[in-house]
């Protein structure tokens, strides 16, 4: 390491002599960087006290109504005792779990003729129940639609301290043709409690839209009631159902929504045997319980086996039995900080979302499945990115690429940054910025293609391997942020090299930490095709807190995602975030983190200014059985399979860490694909176009545009010739064709509309 710093000096005195040169020579032809400036969003905050929170591990008596509701006033009288302010009953427990696509059949005809409207028996009892006892409580049940006497909702009923009833109906529902899904979001304006969003079961599993459009307006609170037994089966025949499978799947998913998005989550699950009779004289279903109170990804106030609370990557869920469960401590319950980010981008993912539910629209049903068992060799390289020596970390990636090429690797992946290192230093520590007056990030960026792209793509082409690394990446011209005081920045950046030597790359969207200081967003996705699938690349923050960019790629058919990244999060974190894509999304993914030291050495303290990164990197597909079916592993419950990468690695356990150097793996990536039940783009689309209009100032909405004279929710040429129509009477005229709000239809309100489709700042009334 002493050589390397040394090089590095030696290195910074040439390249910056470089950057002067091409700054001098490009300075006329600038490059402004702005964005629709940020407005404050709101953010909520309540302390609850021991036991003032509960939930509910709830035994349903299949289709006998009368039965569930008493046991429920039950709990309602235990959780007064108790003193809980908000209570939470599980999904259908009033009329018992059903899933059914058979209209002749008991299941199906018991979920309608049990439904009820929210001022129906069943509600006006625990409404009146909670405005005696000062309680919030919410339960599961069916719920009828007007005019529809063949179908019900699956609702959660929000009974208030007042004594009113609000319904949340469950936006994607998997329980069969009888349930019919809902459209609408809930949030609850608690009062002092804060902001309670409404996410029942399968929304929250597999929908983050919906958590993440609660969590960006505000909630601190996200209500699960649920009934999920997804992997609680008999692993070993003994007779007695394991929870191993079903306790991975529940914690990816609840602990990814947490520790993401901020808020506080309540889930209540049904415990025990339920459902109709089947003819073997057992029920159809069979629920673990495992209801919980979780904050801050790990941090369990309830459900677990722990006597006290603290962050426990490893909790133990209680499982098979019933009982109320509260709060051990108090907590507080704030609003998230994600989704109030400045890279936040509704109004980018509002977008992605309107093309997938054009898609939609058009007959896809954006299903895709991947029968590709002989996928790539995979390959990520763990390794440090040797501060502001750009030629050192050169030196150290060419042997890894030539070790890769002979081991036959078809995707090489290294981290973000690698070449340049990380650490953003303050001007007055960065010798770069002390020399030209730019961050080392910026006096080393490259254009892409370039001098180091361009080197490695001979390998590349020799080995016929695609090579994915991290750089910082400029443009021919400097790139001012004048939402920074225009201070010179550039991308962070991965390069694509293709096998035939094509050269790309994809820019960062969601910075993270100092990362503003040296870099702006880029704005575009990354998609590429190859002989094994579509492939979606993004970097570190990109993925770790912004599932839309991948939910974007799964639904346009990725069948996997490259995520170079750098990042202290531990292997949890990695691999439950990561994770989720796999089991979630659909796709296989590689990721590579940096290994080692970053920043400059300080001998006096013997302290890296950058410190050490020491995490792991990973290559994921779904997790395949004997048979080569997809399942999960029932020693570990893992349903994805990391290919004796990161906490699988050999020495991991003393490591801590993934090894240093080349970690390879072939990828199976059969059972691959992105295939989720009423998946509703448009509605997600019309979420964050709600989510622009309230955050950035400037927006207009992309489904209320003015100058949509023909009503088809775009803006474009035909509506230029329909208000020509329509001002010669040729087609019926409207108040959207009178542009300038003179009045009349004419030639003007064409001109208008042609020079806002053409980009000028023209207003359209």
């Amino acid at each position: 390491m002493k050589r390397a710093r040394k090089l590095s000096k030696k290195i910074v005195s040439v390249a910056v002599a470089s950057t002067i040169i091409m700054t001098a020579s490009v300075t006329a032809f600038a490059t402004d960087y702005t964005r629709l400036d940020r407005l404050e969003q709101t953010r909520v905050s309540h302390t609850f006290e021991k036991d003032e929170l509960g939930v509910v591990n709830f035994k349903s008596t299949w289709g006998n109504k009368e039965a569930n509701v008493s046991s429920m006033l039950n709990y309602v009288e235990q959780a007064h005792e108790k003193g809980v302010k908000i209570l939470l009953f599980p999904e259908m427990c009033v009329t018992g779990y059903v899933s059914s696509s058979d209209p002749e059949s008991l299941a199906y005809q018991t979920a309608v003729n049990l439904a009820e409207t929210s001022d129906g028996p069943t509600a006006t009892t625990f409404a009146e129940v909670a405005d005696t006892y000062d309680m919030w409580i919410i339960y599961g049940a069916t719920e009828t639609i007007e005019g529809d006497s063949e179908h019900a909702y699956n609702s959660a009923f929000i009974c208030s301290p007042e004594g009113e009833v609000t319904t949340y109906q469950k936006i994607s529902p998997v329980e069969g043709s009888w349930c019919t899904p809902g459209e609408n979001p809930v949030l609850i304006d608690a009062g002092d409690y804060g902001l309670i969003g409404v996410s029942i079961c399968y929304d929250t599993y597999a929908m983050p839209e919906i958590g993440r459009y609660y969590a960006a307006k505000g909630c601190n609170i996200l209500l699960n009631p649920t009934a999920t037994s997804r992997s609680y089966t008999d692993t070993n025949g003994d007779g007695i159902k394991e929870d191993t499978g079903w306790e991975w799947y529940y914690k990816n998913r609840i602990e990814s929504n947490t520790s993401r998005d901020g808020y506080t989550l309540l889930s209540s699950n049904l415990v025990g045997a339920d459902g109709p009779v089947k003819s073997d004289g057992k029920q159809a279903y069979d629920f673990p319980g495992g209801s919980v109170i979780l904050q801050s990804g790990t941090k369990y106030y309830a459900g677990t086996t722990d006597e006290t609370v603290f962050s426990n990557t490893e909790a133990d869920i209680i499982t098979g039995e019933e009982g109320l469960l509260t709060n051990k401590e108090s907590l507080k319950a704030s609003t998230g900080s994600t989704c109030t980010n400045q890279d936040f981008r509704p109004e980018d993912y509002a977008k992605w979302y309107d093309e997938l539910a054009d898609m939609q629209d058009s007959g896809n049903r954006l299903s895709y499945n991947s029968s590709v068992t002989d996928g790539p060799v995979a390959a990520v390289v763990n390794m440090p990115g040797v501060w502001g020596d750009k030629q050192a970390n050169i030196d150290a990636m060419e042997k890894y690429i030539v070790e890769a090429g002979e081991k036959g690797v078809d995707i090489l992946v290294f981290p973000e940054t690698v070449l340049t290192g990380y650490e953003w230093k303050k001007p007055e520590n960065d010798p770069y910025y002390q020399e030209s007056g730019v961050a080392m990030q910026v006096a080393l960026a490259e254009t892409v293609p370039g001098p180091t792209t361009n080197y490695f793509s001979k390998y590349a082409k020799q080995y016929g391997m695609y090579i994915i690394f991290g750089l910082t990446e400029k443009e021919n011209e400097p790139i001012y942020d004048m939402t920074d005081g225009g201070t010179e920045k550039v991308y962070n950046s991965a390069a694509i090299l293709y096998p035939d030597g094509k050269i790309d790359s994809y820019q960062k969207m969601h910075r993270a930490g100092y990362e503003s200081k040296w870099s702006v967003c880029g704005s575009k996705p990354y998609m590429f095709e190859t002989e094994w699938g579509k492939i979606g690349i993004d970097i570190c923050r990109d993925g770790h807190f912004y599932p839309e960019l991948g939910r974007y790629y799964a639904a346009m058919g990725c069948t996997m995602l490259i995520h170079p990244t750098a990042t202290t999060g531990n292997p949890w974190y990695r691999e439950t975030r990561i994770g989720s894509y796999t089991d979630r999304d659909g796709m296989a993914a590689i990721t590579c983190n940096l290994l080692g030291p970053d920043g400059t050495y300080d001998e006096s303290t013997g302290k890296w200014s950058g410190g050490v990164f020491a995490s792991t990197s990973l290559i994921i597909t779904k997790y395949h059985n004997a048979s080569g079916r997809t399942s999960f592993d029932p020693e570990t419950g893992y349903a994805i399979d990391l290919n004796g990468t990161g906490s699988a690695s050999e020495g991991f356990d003393e490591r801590g860490t993934s090894p240093e150097g080349l970690e390879i793996a072939k990828m199976n990536l059969s059972g691959c694909g992105f295939r989720l039940t009423n998946f509703q783009a448009r509605l997600y689309s019309k979420m964050y176009d709600e989510l622009a209009v309230l955050y950035r100032d400037g927006y207009t909405s992309i489904y209320d545009k003015a100058g949509d004279a023909n009503g088809d929710t775009e803006v474009n040429i035909e509506d230029v010739t329909y208000i020509q129509k329509a001002g010669l009477g040729m087609v019926e005229s409207n108040d959207k064709c009178d542009l300038n709000g003179d009045g009349r239809v004419s030639i003007l309100d064409v001109t208008l509309l042609q020079k806002y489709l053409a980009g000028y700042n023209v207003t359209l009334k």
